[in-house]
């Protein structure tokens, strides 16, 4: 007997299984929602928009600040006195005592001097404060590319997540409209037409929510950079040939800048606790009754500070225990870099070899998909082994998009790591 031609969507295992397909994320690329707050430019280009947001970072003021004390002490040590210079004044009289018309009279100024290699010290530090000013922006320049590149980065997710739901949304609704159809014959039953409504809302939320998801971070975007405009073409970069963190490194020159001013400073902090040779210059008028003459004179007076050894070190303990701190920040934080870029370039490996795989298995799905697809339509096989190839086929697409998007931000990761700026 001829067996009678059925509808696909009437076997109800089938259905299902062409409503879990359907459902499945698509990895294309799908236009921007129409509420987008950025608008693509093709003008528009990444260095313009690192500057941008270079020139947005509120910790650009840190940078005068620190040359503004670079300059400060450097002006402190090249002047020939160790502090401000004090005048001094004093009156004796005996009006009060024996009044014999005695009266004394002596005005002057006081300085301090340099102690032996104070001086040299003051003005190392103010070489130090100026070079690290200079490394200060080498390592915010690194630190603000780290932030652009996290959130041009993140741009292209939700690109592709927001992508993925809309063209998840657009099958959910032709499929309501072949159930409706289907209803409307009599094919289906009202419980499955239902159950394609409930998907196109499930879609429709799921929708909103990469939208959301888009737009937080594009403004996440606009906040970094202070631009209401994107480049039209996806952010990618080549990976540096640098293989190893070495002293050049942006953080580390920072970091080690810091310690050697940390370093002088303990010097200092041991010339201060030892105090400076004070010189007095001054002049006197006295006399020794009311009838003797006044007699002037002019005298200098040195006072030099000695010994006190255990009170030195612990003056100047807490600037030493400073200066430790600094060189072990310098360890650690070449010890975190060389441990972050290992993992980075295993984790490029790892996505390179699964890149090789997913372009091969995409292919072969393909393939599969068309061959089942043309079997289905011809009508030598039922809708089951379609849905199959059609579900391997999607996946694997989309696996191979995520992983080059992951390949991308390991590639910016990785020069991050080392250094190097976009």
């Amino acid at each position: 007997m001829k067996r009678s031609k059925q509808h696909p969507f009437r076997n109800k295992l089938a259905l299902n299984l062409g409503l879990t397909v359907l459902l499945l994320p698509i990895g294309l690329i799908a236009e921007s929602p129409d509420h987008a707050i950025l608008q693509s430019s093709d003008s528009l280009n990444y260095s313009e928009v690192f500057r941008a947001a270079m020139a947005r970072t509120p910790e650009l003021p840190l940078g005068d600040a620190y040359r503004d004390q670079a300059a400060a002490q450097q002006n402190f040590a090249g002047d020939w006195l160790a502090s401000r210079p004090r005048a001094t004044a004093s009156y004796w009289d005996d009006q009060q005592a024996d009044n014999q018309g005695m009266r004394e009279m002596e005005a002057g100024v006081e300085v301090d001097l340099w102690r032996w290699g104070q001086r040299r010290d003051n003005a190392s530090l103010g070489d130090q404060y100026r070079q690290a000013s200079k490394s200060w922006g080498n390592y915010l320049a690194l630190k603000i590319a780290g932030l652009v590149r996290q959130s041009l980065h993140e741009l292209s997710r939700t690109d592709i997540a927001f992508a993925q739901a809309h063209r998840a949304l657009d099958d959910t609704r032709e499929l309501l409209r072949i159930s409706e159809t289907l209803h409307n014959t009599g094919s289906i039953a009202r419980s499955a037409l239902m159950q394609s409504r409930g998907l196109v809302l499930e879609a429709e939320q799921r929708l909103l929510d990469s939208e959301a998801a888009l737009v937080d971070a594009q403004r996440n975007y606009q906040i970094v950079t202070g631009l209401h405009r994107r480049p039209s073409v996806a952010f990618s970069e080549e990976r540096s040939q640098r293989q190893a963190i070495d002293s050049g490194h942006p953080l580390l020159g920072f970091l080690q800048d810091q310690a050697k001013s940390r370093q002088l400073q303990a010097q200092l902090a041991r010339h201060d606790s030892a105090g400076n040779p004070t010189l007095f210059m001054g002049m006197r008028r006295e006399r020794g009754s009311s009838g003797e003459e006044d007699i002037d004179s002019l005298g200098i007076a040195i006072t030099m500070p000695f010994g006190g050894g255990n009170y030195i070190s612990a003056k100047s303990s807490a600037a030493r225990l400073a200066a430790t701190e600094a060189e072990v920040r310098v360890i650690q934080a070449h010890r975190q870099l060389q441990q972050q870029l290992h993992e980075v370039e295993h984790q490029l490996e790892s996505t390179r070899r699964s890149l090789e795989l997913g372009r091969e298995q995409q292919a072969l799905h393909r393939q599969h998909w068309q061959m089942a697809k043309k079997a289905f339509s011809l009508g030598e096989t039922d809708i089951l082994p379609a849905i199959q190839a059609l579900q391997r086929y999607r996946e694997s697409r989309l696996r191979y998009q995520l992983t080059e998007l992951d390949q991308q931000r390991l590639v910016s990761e990785f020069n991050q790591t080392v250094g190097v700026l976009p």
